[in-house]
């Protein structure tokens, strides 16, 4: 990426902004559809979910991609992060995250496929030089969708936090307020 480019990470706080169709194309277009809640969820959660946020990502003022977040006492949790396909490469992702971390005042976990192919083990390694470490817990990411099956993940961690000591209460509040799973 240029050193010129500048990048932005901006709360929606509005849940008819109409950056969120640009965000519901872009997350449509990045995950598969067992790996997301319908869009109009999203935009629910914008409504009513104080936990929960959309940060719009731009690249010298134009749209260039989302993260959503929640918010817990211990910690924040990425829930996705795209890049649009119209300003991928160039190292916008990795800029984008490094300005979403910097608004963080908590550490940051997120989910991560398992280590098992080449593009999973790229994703890793680009959220690790970013500073992430690789949880070694076996953790199930519950369905967005009833019967569907649990998805195998890992969790990343960036920050002061001890998933040796703290996995379950992570797991527990992922569990709950994001997949709406009572254990």
């Amino acid at each position: 990426m240029s050193s010129s480019a500048v990048i932005e990470c901006r709360m929606v706080k509005d849940f008819s902004d109409p950056l969120l169709d640009k965000v519901e194309k872009t997350y449509n277009d990045s995950f598969p559809e067992a790996e997301r809640r319908a869009f109009f969820l999203v935009r629910e959660l914008v409504k009513e979910e104080p936990r929960f946020t959309v940060y719009t990502l731009f690249k010298d003022g134009v749209y260039a991609g989302f993260i959503t977040a929640w918010r817990f006492t211990a910690f924040i949790y990425v829930e996705h992060f795209a890049i649009d396909a119209s300003a991928r490469n160039g190292g916008i992702g990795g800029e984008s995250m490094k300005q979403f971390m910097a608004l963080c005042d908590a550490p940051v976990v997120l989910e991560v496929e398992i280590p098992a192919d080449e593009m999973s083990k790229r994703r890793i390694g680009f959220y690790e030089r970013l500073g992430y470490v690789l949880d070694n817990h076996v953790y199930f990411q519950p369905p967005y969708r009833p019967g569907e099956s649990l998805l195998e993940m890992r969790l990343m961690t960036h920050g002061q936090i001890d998933l040796s000591k703290s996995f379950e209460e992570v797991k527990d509040n992922l569990y709950r307020y994001v997949y709406g799973v009572q254990e």
